[in-house]
């Protein structure tokens, strides 16, 4: 039939169902710190404003509302598959760490490839958010699926999700020196609802993204670059909790393109497009 959308291929071991107006991508993320490609056994020296030695514990953050770009500026939302363990159709768990060396706060598992479908077509860009969805970011995770029940991504506290958890050891904070992302101020309203005055959800857009030959590169020293990651402003947890009121945010919001305290945004440097890396583990089965 001339408007038929969907070709059946019929096989002895039953039916199988593809649909002809779409196509399957890959976004690859790589990490690094500076010029090295990050690894759970390295330390990494000169960074932050003091130079400090750091080494990491934990490294993962979610990803929502994936788009593809075309050159005339049309976004198309990338239909995430959801695999069970890393991607639900609405966020997807990029995790760089796997367990070993200093990671000892991480997980055995890698995931850093973002995978969807979109309808067919010429896509020269990118674009996504740092971030869960505001109608998820509240539920229990205990009741939902992975990867949005992993309880080390949520603040105990107040039900949310921690939407980055980057955990360092640094020279001058041996015990724990940590970036934690999430929206902050929140409060619950008179219907049983949380709103939260300070989303801190990051948008990147990368105009041109070859998805067969580039990735997303996450550096490490970029996002801790004019921050001092040997001390702590008193009363405050270590490091960044994204809350007011704690400097130590100042530089890394600064770095993810994030306002802080009415500060303006800056041009976020955090993550950039570079050349996939087609050696690195890209997901562990």
């Amino acid at each position: 039939m001339k408007n038929l959308l969907i070709a059946f291929i019929f096989t002895i071991c039953g039916v199988f169902v593809i649909n002809a107006q779409t196509q399957p991508i890959s976004i690859n993320f790589q990490a690094v710190v500076g010029d090295k490609v990050f690894d759970c056994r390295e330390t990494y020296e000169n960074i932050g404003t003091t130079n400090s030695k750091m080494s990491v514990t934990d490294f993962k953050f979610y990803v929502q509302d994936v788009r593809l770009v075309d050159k005339k500026g049309k976004e198309t939302p990338v239909n995430l598959t959801n695999d069970g363990k890393f991607q639900t159709e609405k966020v997807a768990l990029l995790d760089f760490e796997n367990g070993e060396g200093t990671c000892t706060n991480g997980t055995k598992e890698l995931n850093t490839t973002i995978r969807g479908t979109v309808p067919k077509g010429k896509y020269s860009g990118v674009k996504f958010t740092i971030g869960v969805p505001e109608e998820l970011n509240h539920l229990d995770p205990t009741l939902q699926p992975s990867p949005l029940n992993f309880t080390r991504m949520m603040w105990s506290w107040q039900l949310g999700f921690k939407f980055a958890r980057i955990d360092t050891k640094t020279t001058g904070r041996p015990n724990g020196y940590v970036l934690h992302l999430g929206s902050t101020n929140c409060v619950t309203n008179a219907n049983g609802t949380i709103s939260c005055a300070r989303p801190n959800r990051p948008e990147f857009f990368f105009e041109k993204f070859n998805l067969a030959k580039d990735s997303i590169i996450v550096d490490l020293k970029t996002l801790f670059a004019g921050a001092n990651i040997d001390i702590n402003q008193e009363k405050t947890a270590a490091g960044c909790m994204s809350f007011e009121g704690d400097s130590d945010c100042l530089p890394v919001f600064k770095n993810l393109g994030l306002s802080f305290e009415g500060s303006t945004a800056s041009k976020q440097s955090f993550l950039r497009v570079g050349k996939l890396n087609k050696t690195t583990d890209k997901k562990a089965e």
